[in-house]
Parts: C-alpha cells; sequence; structure tokens
C-alpha cells in the first residue's frame, strides 16, 4: 500500500512541478482527480491495517476454538472419531434389493432387523435368511 501513496505524492509533485493551476478547467480537473486518487489510497491504507488486525484477531479465535474442540471432544488424531469396535454387515435387502448396512452388534440385541428403506423385516430372530457380506 506504501507504494500506492507514494505514487499518488508523485503524481501531486509532478502536477505542482510543470505548474498546472486552478484557474484552468484542465487544471481544476487534474488537481481533484489527484486528491481523489490520494484519498482513496488514504482509505485502503486504512482497510489494509484494520484486515492486518482482522486477521489476527480471527487466527486467535481459531486457536481458542481448536484448544475448546480438543477439551470437548478429546484429541483425535485424523479430525475423526473412529469406533475400532465398530463392524459393518452389508445387507441387501429381499424385499427392495436395497444394500445397506448395519452395526453387527444390532443382531445380537435386536429379535427383528427391518430394512430402513421399505420397512419390511429381513432378518427375524426365529430364523429368517439374509444375504450379507462383513466389510
Amino acid at each position: 500500500m506504501y507504494d500506492l501513496n507514494e505514487r499518488v505524492s508523485y503524481l501531486r509533485g509532478l502536477a505542482d512541478g510543470t505548474g498546472i493551476r486552478e484557474d484552468t478547467d484542465e487544471g481544476k480537473l487534474l488537481i481533484h482527480i489527484i486528491d481523489v486518487l490520494d484519498e482513496m489510497a488514504q482509505a485502503m491504507s486504512e482497510l489494509e491495517t484494520s484486515q492486518s488486525e482482522l486477521d489476527d484477531y480471527v487466527e486467535t479465535i481459531d486457536g481458542d476454538l481448536t484448544d475448546l474442540e480438543d477439551q470437548v471432544f478429546g484429541e483425535e488424531s485424523d479430525g475423526e472419531e473412529e469406533d475400532e469396535d465398530s463392524h459393518y454387515i452389508e445387507v441387501e435387502c429381499p424385499h427392495c434389493h436395497e444394500t445397506v448396512f448395519f452395526d453387527e452388534g444390532i443382531f445380537d440385541e435386536e429379535d427383528d432387523i427391518v430394512c430402513p428403506n421399505c420397512n419390511k423385516t429381513i432378518y427375524s430372530e426365529n430364523g429368517c435368511d439374509i444375504e450379507s457380506h462383513s466389510d
């Protein structure tokens, strides 16, 4: 941003050095253009300073949020919680022929397993056969 301020100052000096005066229409126009450029350069400089402060603030908040997430959810190596004891079984519903996945523990806990797509029983404690593939 410093370069922009320098360039506007150079233009102002050039206008002063060439004798451009406000008593002519062209001189008045050029001086006002240089004034506008100077104001824009100052506004850009202020925005750059403000943006830099905002970037620092957001970076601090991000670090604090990361620390808070680690305290609440525990630190994870890849950012996702994995249940190492969980294994899924792939089942093709004999009614709608959609492939669905069930945690293998559900077969020990539930008497009847219902397809989430068609809501029909695909496994029953009394021995309904299902086609399954372990992952």
